[in-house]
């Protein structure tokens, strides 16, 4: 018989139950389990039907739809599930589908105050449902942890976390964002780990992996994820490191001067070379987080001292505005198109620029860039508290990566980075995305099997 579908009123959540679908009868509450599972990255979206089983999670649901029928309520969960494409990140994405599974069982046993839970997540849904599960046995849930029969957690990455058992081959090491400190609580004996050996997501040893290990720890990165901010790293390392700071410094703060002083001549000469010294720049700051690109380049161990100094030169620029004294510059390189028509009233020429600007206009836009100027040649980095560190300004940071790279005859910048992390290293050949042949017990069941034979007899024995 086809599952029993959830209604509720949970935003994120409700969608109208597919056709034939059953309500849970208040009167079976004996019998009823709600059986929650939260789906990994890409596997769902927020406009998911949560009737419809899908992804790596879809043999366990249709094990227990198949042992169980009517009884048992199969909901996936909707939610982002999404990483660090389409501009969300895998905090956020794993935050909405820790809110969503908080509602969800907290409507559900609202409206049946007898039923019985199992929880399931795959990736970061094992993250999500591992921290659910967690909040639960430590008494902070949305239900109480004796309604709960058993929660499923595969490729956890917070595995580790006392208080779960864990099914098949023993992992190196522990979830790239490190175990839940909590650790399950009451739950004890009712949660089951699963994790291939070698998949990075949930097996992860830190002594082996330290830049791994500590981008999981701090920037709560997967291992893709990791992988994208060193690559952008690398990037941003290599452009940085070509930039000519000094003398963008030097025409920074020589510019306003200039166009104060009525030299519009030498200002347009020196704003066109600021123009082409700053578009790399530019460019860089509107595809980085420098930030991010800091904080990526502190964790990478370097001899030469590279990637610390491009790391503090980046965590400078992170608190200046670029773009805006690039587009003042540009604005000044425009408005001193007045001089150059008068030069070519002089020598006869056939066309001139169009140009209408006031004097009162160009020290304006001057004096502007003089602030903002001021603000990109004392720049420095700072703590996340906004409180400047002793730190030194742009053009002595700039210098010291110019020394290093002259030093050590940097010639890619970008391969010292990557070098340094071995980018084999974030991805697990087929290992995250092989439980479906990864045997976990002498009765040669695979991950996916021994779940589902392991929560549908939890029901069993519950009903």
């Amino acid at each position: 018989m086809a599952c029993a579908i959830v209604l509720g009123a949970v935003a994120a959540a409700a969608v109208a139950p597919s056709a034939g679908a059953d309500p849970v009868r208040d009167g079976d509450e004996a019998a009823t389990t709600f059986n929650l599972f939260i789906p990994g990255t890409w596997e769902t979206s927020e406009s998911a039907n949560p009737a419809r089983a899908t992804g790596a999670l879809k043999p366990i649901a249709d094990r227990i739809r198949r042992d169980h029928g009517d009884a048992a309520t199969i909901y996936f969960l909707p939610y982002v599930a999404r990483a660090f494409d389409n501009g969300e990140s895998y905090g956020v994405s794993k935050a909405t589908a820790l809110d969503n599974a908080t509602r969800v069982l907290r409507d559900f046993a609202a409206d049946h105050p007898g039923a019985r839970y199992t929880i399931s997540g795959y990736s970061q849904g094992a993250d999500a449902a591992g921290d659910l599960a967690a909040a639960i046995g430590n008494h902070l849930g949305p239900i109480a942890a004796d309604k709960v029969l058993g929660v499923a957690l595969l490729a956890d990455p917070r595995a580790g976390t006392s208080g779960e058992t864990v099914v098949g081959p023993k992992a190196d090491g522990t979830g790239i964002a490190d175990p839940r400190p909590q650790g399950m609580g009451s739950l004890l004996g009712k949660v089951s780990s699963i994790c291939a050996p070698s998949d990075l997501y949930c097996s992860i040893d830190k002594r082996q992996n330290p830049f791994l290990g500590k981008l999981g720890s701090v920037l709560s990165k997967t291992p893709e994820e990791a992988a994208g901010a060193v690559k952008r790293a690398a990037s941003a390392a290599t452009i940085l490191a070509a930039l000519p700071f000094p003398r963008i410094i030097d025409g920074l703060s020589a510019l306003p001067t200039k166009v104060a002083t009525g030299d519009l001549k030498a200002a347009h000469a020196l704003s066109r070379t600021l123009n082409a010294d700053l578009t790399p720049l530019v460019e860089l700051a509107a595809t980085v987080d420098f930030t991010e690109v800091s904080t990526t380049l502190a964790l990478i161990p370097d001899k030469t001292g590279f990637t610390k100094a491009v790391s503090v030169l980046a965590g400078a620029l992170a608190h200046v505005d670029i773009e805006r004294a690039a587009l003042l510059v540009g604005k000044i390189q425009e408005l001193t198109w007045t001089a150059a028509g008068a030069v070519g009233r002089q020598v006869g020429a056939t066309t001139l620029p169009s140009a209408n600007a006031t004097p009162a206009e160009l020290r304006s836009v001057a004096s502007e860039l003089a602030s903002v100027s001021r603000g990109v040649i004392t720049a420095s980095a700072r703590t996340g508290g906004e409180l400047e560190v002793i730190s030194p300004d742009l053009r002595t940071l700039a210098t010291s990566v110019t020394t290093i790279v002259t030093k050590y005859a940097i010639t890619d910048p970008a391969a010292l980075v990557t070098d340094a992390v071995s980018a084999g290293r974030f991805y697990s050949s087929d290992s995250h995305v092989g439980y479906g042949s990864l045997i976990v017990d002498g009765q040669g069941r695979d991950a996916i099997d021994w779940l589902g034979d392991w929560l549908s007899a939890a029901i069993s024995r519950a009903g």
